[in-house]
């Protein structure tokens, strides 16, 4: 039996068709308020639970062999106290935010879920993708692809030359799958990214040449987003916006992928090559 965390996310609607090729008993683990509708064209067992909630997640977890927790890696600590006797491996997807220098709470989560399953005795192999983008609504280059058709200029925080390194859905799929039997990955950790690292302002050159914009940037000092988040605040505005994710705008998210392309034949496209493969098809 395979389990499934997280399926109704963005990664999970593109793991679940590759699981489902796999033929093996397949079951998905979702909370009381999950869209299920999302899982109806797989033939999937749908098990109701709570990450947050261990003692709910007995049913999810009998007769697991193989777990794929692609929910937020803070809820990992749960699914090591229940683990079934015989699990064969954990493949967990955590996050390179865990590198962040921003003081965040979110930061502290992520490292803490991560160690919980490195200091516990289950086969664990845990996978730290960069930003992922792919077709729909991916909830990165989707909405800056979206804002630039829309005003052709896009405001960038600071000089727009920290690194970037987006990951196609579908390679991160490719890595989960071969993470899941690779000898080589038993309790190890991979950087999941694109090929190469760019500058944020070359990922939007990059975003409108494939959309046949050329997009203006107007780039704004940090002090000034911030003392402008503060204002919108103060007058009631509330965006639906944090100063931790501009200032994170200004770290380098590049990383070193060999370990996962010798272990886990991970070969990512391009970006160039992914960003044509979602706009030339018209699905985002």
């Amino acid at each position: 039996m395979i389990l499934v965390t997280g399926a109704t996310g963005y990664t999970g609607r593109f793991l679940l068709p590759h699981l489902a090729a796999w033929g093996q008993p397949l079951r998905c683990l979702v909370r009381p308020t999950s869209d299920r509708g999302l899982l109806d064209p797989w033939p999937v067992e749908i098990c109701t639970g709570d990450l947050a909630d261990p003692p709910s997640l007995g049913p999810a977890l009998a007769g697991v062999r193989l777990i794929f927790h692609l929910a937020h890696i803070r809820y990992t600590p749960a699914l090591i106290a229940c683990a079934p006797a015989g699990l064969e491996r954990l493949v967990l997807v955590s996050s390179q935010r865990r590198y962040s220098r921003v003081p965040s709470p979110s930061v502290a989560e992520v490292i803490a879920g991560e160690e919980s399953a490195q200091n516990s005795a289950l086969p664990w192999t845990l996978l730290r993708p960069s930003m992922i983008y792919g077709p729909g609504e991916d909830r990165n280059l989707c909405r800056l692809a979206a804002y630039l058709r829309r005003r052709r200029w896009i405001p960038v925080c600071g000089d727009g030359r920290a690194l970037q390194q987006p990951l196609h859905v579908e390679d991160l799929v490719e890595a989960l799958l071969a993470a899941a039997r690779a000898p080589a990955a038993l309790r190890r950790s991979y950087h999941l990214a694109g090929p190469e690292a760019l500058s944020y302002n070359a990922l939007i050159d990059q975003v409108g040449t494939t959309l046949g914009i050329r997009a203006l940037k107007v780039h704004l000092p940090l002090s000034l987003v911030l003392a402008g988040l503060w204002l919108a605040r103060k007058t009631g505005l509330a965006p639906d916006l944090e100063a931790e994710q501009f200032r994170r705008l200004q770290e380098d998210k590049g990383c070193a992928i060999d370990a996962a392309r010798a272990d886990l034949g991970f070969a990512p496209r391009s970006l160039a090559a992914g960003l044509a493969q979602i706009y030339a098809k018209g699905t985002a």
